[in-house]
């Protein structure tokens, strides 16, 4: 099961090196957190440029929440893994890891690579590869010109808008 956990925005890396110390270097335990690419235009010139897709979240696969959880309280900057009103430790829907897991693309790095855009001859979008493949009709926002466009979907218990980089063919 996916399991989030908020930290500090900007802190992702660190804590995902401290929480990775506290698990089980022998159990499928894994913590990750999701990034994306973007082209960035800078005095003409497209930069590539990787950031975090969702500040402040870090992802964790673990099958033992609760033990998980009182191994992490040991961590003095550990903020919490998100739960609701009974205790019970909120794990990633999964519709809603699918999604992720379809952004990733099966992905080492856990970025999600740019999509491969075909355009009409009207500038709409007809087609995609990659991560964009499946979620063209949730496009609600598009800016060709700056190379993303942004999907609405069902995100941590609410209707969220995800900017995804992109690439024209």
């Amino acid at each position: 099961m996916w399991y989030v956990i908020q930290v500090t925005t900007g802190k992702e890396e660190a804590m995902k090196m401290l929480i990775e110390r506290e698990m089980d270097s022998g159990s499928d335990e894994r913590c990750f957190y999701i990034k994306r690419e973007r082209i960035w235009r800078r005095d003409g010139q497209c930069i590539l440029h990787v950031e975090t897709m969702f500040p402040g979240y870090l992802f964790v696969i673990t099958n033992q929440p609760k033990e998980l959880y009182w191994r992490l309280k040991s961590i003095p900057q550990f903020t919490k893994l998100l739960r609701t009103e009974n205790e019970v430790f909120l794990a990633v829907e999964p519709d809603e890891q699918e999604f992720l897991e379809n952004l990733l693309n099966g992905d080492s790095e856990d970025i999600v690579r740019l999509s491969k855009v075909r355009l009409d001859k009207n500038g709409e979008i007809k087609s995609a590869e990659g991560p964009l493949k499946h979620y063209i009709k949730k496009i609600v926002k598009k800016k060709l010109r700056l190379r993303y466009v942004m999907i609405n979907v069902a995100l941590f218990g609410k209707e969220r808008t995800v900017l995804v980089g992109i690439e024209a063919e």
